[in-house]
């Protein structure tokens, strides 16, 4: 008895002791819920902060370390997101929307993005969401849209970027 407990602490300390790793899955969240009072749709995209980093790296060509600070990296991390996600009132006619800003949090960034829309006139939301999909060859987007009361949940990731949401 007296040597497992023992080896569980020698295990416990090898463990604490070790420095920090990469996360071994690439996913993203982003939630998106429509305001009936602002007409719109209000949208938090959460990504890993090093994902966020390496992806704005290989856009603009240069080292990115995330600073919500910086004017010309907001402009970058906006540039980049309009690349990769999209919503459409219907195929083929995306509808113009404004990033808002970022924060960080722990290991995480928060991407928060406006979408002007008028809902009683659509009958299904088009969302496009390849977000890390040229980065990662298992990036899973979950988007969680919630209208009405309900929320429905899909999931996107590479080869298979864009799904419907009938209203």
């Amino acid at each position: 008895m007296k040597y497992k407990i023992l080896s569980l602490l020698l295990v416990f300390f090898a463990v604490v002791s070790q420095p920090a790793i990469a996360h071994e899955f690439h996913t993203s969240i982003t939630d998106v819920n429509y305001n009936p009072r602002t007409k719109s749709l209000e949208v938090a995209l959460k990504v890993f902060t090093d994902d966020l980093e390496s992806a704005l790296t290989k856009f603009t060509k240069s080292k990115v370390v995330y600073d919500s600070r910086s004017e010309k990296q907001r402009q970058q991390l906006s540039d980049y997101v309009k690349q990769h996600l999209a919503f459409e009132a219907s195929k083929g006619k995306p509808l113009s929307y404004k990033v808002l800003g970022s924060e960080a949090e722990t290991d995480a960034v928060w991407i928060y993005i406006e979408v002007p829309v008028q809902m009683a006139s659509m009958k299904q939301l088009y969302i496009k969401n390849s977000v890390l999909t040229d980065m990662f060859s298992d990036q899973m987007n979950i988007v969680n849209f919630n209208y009405k009361g309900s929320t429905e949940s899909i999931l996107l990731q590479r080869g298979e970027t864009v799904k419907k949401f009938s209203l």
